[in-house]
């Protein structure tokens, strides 16, 4: 296995494994395993997904989800819980994803210039803290005072941040997959 080849897989671990580790500490600490065995048992299939996963969302799907929520305190303290730390989790998966970009830049011997690499990582980050925020605000109000609480035009926006960081998100790791691609063919970037 050629030295370029094993530098690739190493850095492309690196963002995995602090994604899903952060991932899976943060599930863990919040319950959210609860709250996908509620969900699941309550809601309707289409309405099972999580938010946080879906390309996009209104004020109706917010409602049936959250309606499968709400009624269970455990699961509702979980939600909100998962919500909290997910202002935490683009941070460290962030922080993992850059640094293997960098890595991965410099190894095919190019100075730092930033924008083109920290750009789609920078806007997945603002996009996940604002999908949080608008959440949890419309979570709080949901739970005051039912779907008629719901504010479709915060919905449209924490709607258009999951698309935002998803799209973002996978841009990033694939500007990453090429520049692997890249590194182990021993390509040069202009």
């Amino acid at each position: 296995m050629s030295k370029s080849l094993v530098q690739a897989i190493a850095i492309a671990a690196l963002p995995a494994l602090v994604f899903f580790a952060a991932a899976a500490v943060m599930s863990k600490a919040s319950h959210l395993e609860y709250v996908d065995q509620i969900v699941g048992t309550t809601a309707a299939p289409a309405d099972r997904q999580p938010l946080h996963f879906r390309l996009g969302y209104n004020t109706d799907e917010v409602n049936r989800y959250w309606a499968a929520i709400v009624p269970d305190d455990a699961a509702l303290q979980a939600e909100r819980r998962f919500l909290r730390l997910d202002l935490i989790f683009p941070l460290v998966y962030g922080a993992g994803l850059v640094a293997a970009l960098l890595v991965a830049w410099r190894l095919l011997g190019r100075p730092f210039k930033g924008g083109c690499l920290v750009a789609p990582v920078a806007i997945t980050l603002v996009a996940d803290w604002t999908e949080n925020l608008a959440q949890l605000a419309q979570l709080r109000r949901y739970v005051a005072g039912g779907e008629s609480a719901l504010q479709d035009g915060w919905i449209r926006v924490a709607s258009t941040a999951t698309i935002v960081k998803l799209l973002c998100f996978g841009g990033a790791c694939l500007l990453l997959a090429i520049l692997l691609v890249m590194m182990v063919r021993g390509a040069r970037p202009a």
